[in-house]
């Protein structure tokens, strides 16, 4: 999938905007810090899903040009981005090859996979944010970094993603349906 190279970008961002603390994890800093985490998480996969929804099946293959991904392959990426960035929060690895979701092809079981992961991912973040987030741990993308920056480069990773599925939305003359007041 080729537009993972803003993914160094993204880290290379929320890296200078949110600097080592210091603090202690389960600390009362590192809880008010992360209070907020699960409305983040919530907003950025609802509104994912809901562009994945508007977007008709026979879509799911549409590309704007030949050298991005397709509709449906922007969720997959999405979804097993998120799936990685999550395990490596606590501390576990993921295996691309293993998780199938290269074999999906439909709008059924693309959408069906983001909600699983979108569900895992809330329960990492209530067991994580606040709590052990300042521990640091192995990231398949990052190296060594602390949990917290984990997850927040899987909600930013979700905004990034939701952004590109709004323009091939509008390149469909879909209005998303966050956009529809």
């Amino acid at each position: 999938m080729r537009m993972r190279t803003t993914l160094p970008l993204i880290a290379f961002s929320l890296a200078c905007a949110f600097p080592a603390t210091g603090e202690e994890p389960g600390s009362a800093a590192s809880a008010a810090a992360s209070k907020d985490w699960p409305d983040q998480w919530k907003s950025c996969t609802d509104r994912l899903l809901e562009a994945a929804e508007a977007m008709p099946e026979e879509k799911y293959g549409y590309r704007p040009t030949s050298d991005v991904d397709t509709f449906g392959d922007q969720l997959k990426h999405a979804a097993l981005a998120m799936k990685i960035l999550l395990a490596n929060a606590e501390g576990k690895t993921v295996s691309p090859k293993d998780t199938g979701v290269e074999q999906l092809k439909t709008k059924a079981e693309i959408i069906a996979l983001v909600r699983k992961v979108v569900t895992e991912g809330a329960a990492v973040i209530g067991r994580v944010a606040g709590k052990n987030d300042a521990q640091v741990v192995q990231s398949q993308f990052f190296g060594k970094t602390t949990r917290r920056f984990l997850l927040i480069q899987a909600i930013g990773h979700n905004n990034n993603h939701y952004g590109q599925l709004v323009f091939y939305l509008r390149l469909n003359g879909i209005v998303p349906p966050a956009s529809r007041h």
